[in-house]
């Protein structure tokens, strides 16, 4: 495989960016104007000074590379615990390994120590010469676990009631063997684990473009065979004053309709081959702009975008990316979030693919979170903007001078 000269790092979660620190300086009102949205300092979607209560972040971001493990903070309280012994395989997939180690050991041992009742029953009547309930233990262990027989007769004298523990012990046994087996397997093949090779920008970005706004994030698949037939789906949670609710707060839910990728034309299809750009337009029907009369259409303003989110009590923008994975044709789903301290203005994403000497295309997974403030300049050299032809989307790139065909006439 080509090297783009990456340096690999197992489980190293490296510093986040400094966040905006072009931002130290100026006037606190100059900020607030529109001009800053399109030629200002870059500052949070929260706002600089707005101190919000604390509220812990519905998906976590504890992974590595400062990514998500897919862990949901929500509590849950009142729970009917009976209807999960409906789903018991699922609930003890679920478990830990050492959860699950605890849970086989105590099943198996409950197993030998049933059957013992049954072989101290037959002691006296097949001559099995079993004196203590230790001696059956043993033997119903070597019984179903067909280690070797410690009986005087192994026929048992001839006793046929024998037969009725040796068959049951040994088909219980062989059910339970298998079920250990295949929820094990399930345990080591879980598809979620091959969602840490999804890398989604550390960073969500607010651009201007043609008085519109759109939030804007990159994704890219680290694995060297991405995954088939990848979706996503978008949603916000936010928090809305509303005095008729307890405490006057209502807790919203709603999904946000991508312009990138377009469900119409791609079906929502992402290929993850490249860095793939998710692009969201901010107009009145988007839940990242302000409450208007349902009469209204178009998109709001950047200042009224910033203004609403500045005052929001509580945004998240939850992202869920699907995919099949070739080689076991399992599911995978992997999650991220962004909360406005994560959302930034008056930056652009910059170049994260470049094509080397060898004539390879290189994605650089650390350049996938760089950001630039609007005002500075890619040191690549190259445009910041992404631009959209049609249905297509391209994104600069970086070429090596001996990739270049040279031409001579």
């Amino acid at each position: 495989m080509p090297c783009c000269g990456m340096q690999c790092c197992l489980f190293r979660r490296r510093r986040r960016p400094a966040l905006c620190p072009e931002t130290t300086s100026g006037s606190d009102s100059a900020s607030d104007s529109a001009e800053d949205i399109y030629h200002g300092k870059p500052e949070p979607a929260s706002g600089k000074k707005q101190r919000r209560r604390q509220i812990h972040r519905i998906l976590d971001r504890e992974g590595v590379e400062f990514q998500s493990k897919g862990i949901f903070h929500v509590l849950q309280t009142r729970r009917t615990c009976a209807v999960f012994l409906l789903d018991f395989f699922h609930t003890v997939i679920h478990l830990p390994f050492p959860g699950l180690f605890a849970v086989t050991l105590t099943v198996y041992f409950a197993c030998f120590a049933f059957f013992a009742l049954f072989w101290i029953w037959f002691s006296d009547i097949c001559s099995i010469g079993l004196d203590t309930y230790r001696d059956a233990f043993y033997l119903s262990v070597e019984t179903q676990m067909t280690i070797g027989y410690g009986v005087p007769d192994p026929n048992f004298g001839e006793c046929w009631e024998a037969a009725i523990p040796i068959v049951v012990q040994t088909v219980v046994g062989l059910m339970l063997d298998a079920t250990v087996i295949g929820v094990v397997f399930q345990k080591l093949a879980n598809a979620n684990a091959r969602a840490n090779t999804m890398i989604f920008s550390d960073a969500a970005l607010l651009e201007v473009e043609n008085s519109c706004t759109y939030l804007r994030f990159r994704v890219a698949d680290m694995s060297f065979r991405p995954l088939s037939q990848a979706t996503m789906q978008v949603y916000c949670v936010q928090h809305h004053r509303d005095t008729s609710q307890p405490r006057g707060i209502r807790v919203e839910l709603a999904a946000m309709q991508l312009e990138e990728p377009d469900t119409d034309i791609h079906n929502g299809i992402i290929f993850l081959g490249l860095p793939a750009m998710v692009s969201h337009k901010i107009d009145y029907s988007s839940p990242l702009a302000p409450d208007v009369p349902s009469t209204v259409t178009g998109s709001p303003t950047p200042a009224e975008v910033k203004t609403y989110l500045g005052q929001s009590p509580y945004l998240e923008v939850l992202v869920l990316l699907s995919g099949t994975e070739e080689s076991t044709g399992a599911v995978v789903e992997a999650r991220h979030s962004y909360t406005l301290d994560d959302i930034f203005w008056n930056r652009t994403y910059g170049t994260c693919v470049s094509i080397n000497g060898q004539g390879f295309h290189c994605v650089d997974f650390h350049a996938i979170h760089h950001t630039y403030a609007l005002a500075t300049q890619d040191p690549s050299g190259l445009g910041l903007h992404s631009v959209a032809h049609g249905v297509s989307h391209t994104f600069p790139a970086i070429v090596h001078d001996n990739a270049l065909d040279s031409e001579d006439d």
